[in-house]
């Protein structure tokens, strides 16, 4: 048998030398989400962001991930990704309830928004704390000129990445009033969109 010759391959050193988090990310959305969540990352080379699948319910979605996590090799410096999160809308899906507990319960992070996506964006510009239905979400997040149809506007994107803060905000204080008025876990208008965007901003 060769013995190694304890030199690397100049590609190799160099991916050694530089370690970043690898987070794989399913979501519902198959274009608003990920935009998003590519604009983030995008800005923080510590972190590599992976779309790995789109376009399907919670329940569907938390299976995905596990299937996922089953594959992964045991050896930490092996492994394909760090963290595996899902990101859905509540719309009518039955299954979400179970889904969300399916993920606790298996390691796979879950970000939930109710009605949809678009309140979370909605936030950065204003504040939305009586019940909203989804379609009014889009309209509005249209309207003060976050989202073009299913895509984010290319001016928006300042907006998003400079009032994070605020909208994260807005956002725990929605869960605080459903918490005060003893309304369900993920009432509607809510989202904890942030968690997500924490990890990509930080890359911690």
């Amino acid at each position: 048998m060769k013995k190694p010759s304890g030199r690397f391959p100049q590609r190799e050193v160099a991916e050694k030398r530089i370690q970043r988090r690898v987070i794989w990310v399913l979501t519902e959305g198959e274009q608003t989400e990920p935009a998003y969540l590519d604009m983030w990352a995008h800005h923080n080379t510590d972190v590599h962001l992976e779309i790995r699948d789109t376009g399907m319910s919670p329940d569907a979605l938390v299976r995905r991930a596990k299937a996922h996590k089953r594959r992964q090799p045991r050896k930490q410096v092996d492994r394909d990704f760090d963290e595996i999160w899902c990101v859905s809308d509540t719309d009518e899906h039955k299954k979400l309830r179970d889904a969300i507990q399916d993920a606790r319960q298996s390691g796979v992070e879950m970000v939930v928004s109710n009605p949809c996506f678009e309140l979370w964006l909605v936030l950065h510009a204003q504040n939305q704390t009586g019940y909203i239905h989804r379609h009014d979400v889009q309209r509005l997040s249209e309207k003060v000129g976050l989202t073009n149809g299913k895509k984010i506007a290319e001016t928006a994107h300042h907006t998003l990445m400079e009032a994070f803060d605020i909208a994260k905000e807005r956002a725990q204080t929605l869960d605080e009033l459903h918490a005060g008025n003893a309304s369900p876990d993920r009432s509607n208008p809510s989202t904890d969109v942030w968690r997500l965007v924490d990890q990509l901003r930080d890359g911690k």
